[in-house]
């Protein structure tokens, strides 16, 4: 008999689920770095300098890139036990995710000797109503199953719109079609695909069939009298918004006027964010380390730093630590943490170094991020304003709805079942947290906690479609940075009341459930 290693973690669980949290952290940063370099570099590729065939194979690269940042980062918060929540979990501009989808799929179908196009039937909507990742992942895999079962011939995407009736997307080939067991299975209700999880036996086709119940969708397989197959996705009309545009929101924000010290190390990432807050009109100097961060704080005076976690000399917390601790007003900057580090333990560590808000790495939306640099620096967004609210009230109509229930069902089926219960546990716990930590503040007029929590809810509220809760957390805010502590209680009710009403519909939700919450 050989020996017997025996793992001294075995008969101690804590310190097992405490070494294989560490690790999880460990990879997940690294894994996070090494996606926002692939992103950042092929971001910073001069496409004009390039023949069409590469930029073709290049477009390709970076949409797939783009899809394959936010997989893992979903599979890294769900195998850390987080849950993962986008502000744009609920919605995407069409025209933006063809271009995308087109710009993936051209290059690989050339690579098989065939072709990729993209066809228009009658109008179509603005945005849709579900999440991207989960629509790349049912579109992806139809286009991709066509490619692979019908080599060098034309696959087709076609797009089929009317008002009341929903949209349809078809995905078309020139193969063999679909096998006769395959199509019985659908006219019964099955599964769409063969029993099994591994390549070759019908997963993509099962992927998309889950995913597309997932977001409310129906997924139909069929076989052309003149042959080849045809697999179509119908979207109901209520996933569809025919007159947004969705311009407002994605575009670049104007940040002239802002004064902003970057640390950052990395090159890569140097030259993203310089070139992006440049296209913003930002007034930023750069720097690549935290020594050379606080040396600049010395000398010249800023709106907002933006500072990496991890830095030679000096790490961002420790920079942090060390703003904080002044007894000047740059000690009251306020400070962003750019990092991959964004699970809870992270989070807790960066705002306790004294950051007022997070921004993960990769960026993945400009906009998003110039949006966020503005409400961290208590600047107008382009939305509500605090004299807006207390002249107006929360009935004001530039605040929008109060609840979008599309976006928040939506939510719900991208979790699917099980994970719905857990998403619906987490909200509640998340946005209690908040409400009492809010009320405490408010009360007190304590700013760094009121900000604290503020983006926190904005995040939160963003995501589930909490629209009017979302802009006043903003309005709050702003109203905290700019120091206006007489209006912060005024300000704070109507927050506080859509925020109740929130946390009642999540407990409606998971009642009707058959979960058990803590009511309040």
């Amino acid at each position: 008999m050989g020996e017997i290693e025996i793992d001294p973690l075995a008969a101690r669980p804590d310190r097992r689920a405490g070494a294989a949290a560490e690790t999880l952290q460990l990879f997940s940063h690294d894994i996070r770095s090494a996606m926002s370099d692939v992103i950042g570099g092929l971001r910073l590729i001069d496409r004009a300098r390039l023949c069409p065939e590469a930029r073709i194979q290049i477009d390709r690269v970076q949409a797939a890139a783009d899809t394959l940042a936010a997989l893992v980062d979903g599979a890294l918060m769900a195998a850390a036990g987080e849950t993962l929540i986008h502000q744009d979990a609920g919605a995407l501009v069409l025209e933006d995710w063809l271009a995308a989808l087109n710009g993936r799929w051209s290059g690989r179908a050339s690579e098989a000797a065939g072709r990729f196009a993209l066809e228009r039937s009658g109008p179509l909507p603005g945005m849709l109503r579900v999440p991207s990742i989960a629509l790349d992942r049912v579109v992806g895999n139809l286009i991709s199953n066509a490619l692979n079962h019908a080599p060098g011939t034309p696959v087709t995407l076609t797009l089929a719109g009317e008002r009341g009736q929903g949209l349809t997307l078809t995905v078309t080939d020139g193969g063999p079609g679909y096998p006769q067991a395959v199509l019985d299975r659908v006219g019964r209700g099955d599964d769409v695909a063969p029993m099994g999880r591994s390549a070759g036996s019908g997963l993509g086709l099962r992927i998309a069939a889950e995913l597309s119940r997932q977001i409310g969708g129906a997924l139909g397989l069929a076989n052309a009298a003149a042959g080849g197959g045809a697999a179509s996705l119908h979207l109901p009309e209520t996933l569809l918004d025919w007159d947004a545009t969705g311009a407002p929101a994605f575009a670049l924000p104007d940040l002239g006027g802002l004064r902003l010290l970057v640390a950052e190390d990395n090159l890569t990432n140097q030259t993203i964010l310089r070139q992006l807050l440049d296209r913003m009109q930002a007034k930023l100097v750069l720097v690549s380390d935290g020594a050379a961060a606080l040396d600049m704080l010395d000398r010249q005076p800023f709106d907002l730093a933006l500072i990496d976690i991890e830095m030679p000399r000096l790490s961002g917390i420790q920079v942090m630590q060390a703003v904080r601790a002044r007894a000047d007003a740059v000690a009251q900057m306020p400070l962003v943490a750019l990092t991959a580090y964004v699970l809870r333990d992270n989070r807790e560590a960066i705002y306790a170094a004294g950051a007022d808000g997070i921004i993960g790495k990769p960026i993945s939306s400009g906009a998003e991020f110039g949006r966020a640099i503005l409400r961290y620096a208590g600047r107008p967004t382009g939305l509500a304003e605090p004299e807006d609210v207390l002249a107006r009230g929360a009935g004001d109509a530039s605040l929008g709805v109060k609840m979008d229930h599309a976006r928040f069902d939506a939510l719900m089926e991208v979790a699917g079942p099980e994970g719905s219960v857990e998403l619906l546990q987490r909200l509640h716990e998340d946005l209690c947290a908040v409400r009492d930590a809010l009320d405490a503040g408010a009360s007190t007029g304590a700013i760094p906690e009121i900000r604290a929590q503020t983006h926190i809810l904005i995040a939160i509220s963003g995501a589930v479609g909490a629209e009017r809760l979302y802009r006043l957390a903003e309005v709050l805010n702003i109203a905290a940075k700019r120091r206006r502590i007489a209006d912060l209680a005024a300000l704070y009710a109507p927050c506080r009341a859509d925020l109740q009403e929130l946390i009642a519909h999540v407990e409606a939700q998971a009642g009707a459930l058959g979960v058990a919450l803590p009511t309040t």
